[in-house]
């Protein structure tokens, strides 16, 4: 019996774009690789472009690759998604909370639907003990407050603390949360990610985190997996631990430098910073490495062909022929 919730499997997706008269195809993701065990936290974490979102969303079975395969629980996800007792087991959480919530519905109705839709209370009285339970372990106490509101009357932070609820309502097993603080104030994200980090801790369930600052993964504690994407390719993937303590890959090492750190000194010694180069786009992608027009210790190699990652330890490897 697998530990295995979510399998990624070879993926790639193209997309396409007109330009003129001409449709050009491009690598969104390339070669995607994962395993997300049950009851895990794996971040994913690199700049905009780097496919992210796409990956999190064809885990979710909302996008399909355009090759490869993803499995939940050793099954085809495309299939499942189709059935309604499997489709509540994957919930996402936006990044933007104000587009997010229909703002015709008040907060007791955008949550007491989907309880019922799934049968997941016998009435609408054990549906508002489920309502009640939940907006307080998300911190929006007193409940009777906010269930009459509408979300044009709500702050940013109360938004996404209702899509969190609302996500988390329906009991799912697996949940990507998509750069859920990008849009709030510096004053609010840490109270979010204190409330996804311990609404997910109470539940087990598993949890797909995406981000373009690696510094947010440390809510979750030093072991959640955390997978650094560049250009729709896994540059380096290993514990959090494992990347702050000790960066392989150019482009780990050139985040480390952009994440806040106490001591500057640890910032000179495990960072470094890119060459300048046009921004990188995934329509025009370099021969070999993805970051090889970028990172000031590319050589030959680096230019033919892409490194496949390489196994340092038992939760670490990285794609780069430095190593």
């Amino acid at each position: 019996m697998t530990d295995s919730l979510i399998t990624v499997k070879n993926v790639s997706r193209k997309f396409s774009i007109r330009k003129g008269l001409r449709s050009i195809e491009f690598y969104a993701l390339k070669d995607i690789n994962l395993e997300i065990p049950k009851s895990s936290i794996i971040g994913l974490v690199g700049e905009s472009g780097s496919g992210k979102t796409t990956l999190g969303k064809i885990t979710l079975a909302l996008l399909k690759p355009t090759v490869g395969e993803v499995l939940y629980e050793g099954k085809d996800i495309f299939k499942l998604a189709k059935k309604k007792e499997y489709r509540r087991l994957f919930q996402y959480i936006p990044q933007d909370p104000y587009a997010s919530l229909n703002p015709f519905k008040t907060v007791k109705q955008l949550l007491m639907e989907p309880t019922l839709y799934h049968k997941l209370a016998r009435d609408k009285h054990e549906a508002m003990e489920i309502i009640h339970e939940l907006m307080t372990n998300v911190g929006l106490t007193p409940p009777e407050r906010y269930l009459n509101f509408y979300s044009p009357q709500l702050s940013g932070g109360e938004r996404q603390r209702i899509n969190i609820a609302r996500a988390l309502v329906v009991k799912p097993t697996y949940v990507v949360a998509d750069e859920p603080t990008t849009m709030l104030d510096a004053s609010l994200k840490s109270g979010i990610m204190s409330t996804l980090r311990d609404a997910i801790i109470k539940t087990n369930i598993s949890l797909v985190f995406i981000t373009h600052e690696i510094s947010l993964m440390q809510f979750f504690g030093p072991n959640p997996t955390v997978a650094v994407m560049y250009l729709g390719k896994i540059m380096e993937q290993g514990t959090l631990k494992d990347l702050l303590s000790e960066p392989l890959h150019p482009y780990t090492r050139a985040l480390m430098h952009a994440m806040p750190v106490a001591d500057p000194k640890y910032r000179t010694e495990r960072s470094i910073l890119l060459k300048e180069a046009p921004p990188p786009s995934p329509i025009n992608r370099p021969p070999g490495c993805p970051l090889s027009d970028r990172c000031p210790f590319a050589f030959d190699p680096c230019n033919k062909e892409e490194p496949a990652l390489k196994n340092i330890s038992s939760t670490h490897r990285v794609a780069c022929y430095l190593y």
